[in-house]
């Protein structure tokens, strides 16, 4: 599966209106990667009110959305 950084993905199968996610590349800092997601009327703690997941690398970063079952939409 590929997975783009910095682009920003519409969630097509999640039940959270306008649910939205995007993959940051954090290894300058952390090593890893960070995951943003939000939809309309969440209320995290990042910008666009987002919530965030670490994972350590492209591996689990594949597994991350795996296991999330999500059908992302990106951007052409």
């Amino acid at each position: 599966m590929s997975i783009p950084l910095e682009a920003t993905g519409s969630i097509a199968n999640s039940d959270k209106p306008s649910h939205k996610v995007k993959v940051s590349d954090d290894s300058a800092n952390t090593g890893g990667f960070l995951i943003y997601e939000w939809w309309d009327g969440s209320d995290g703690p990042n910008g666009n009110f987002a919530f965030d997941h670490w994972v350590p690398d492209e591996a689990a970063l594949q597994s991350y959305f795996q296991e999330a079952g999500w059908r992302v939409l990106w951007p052409a």
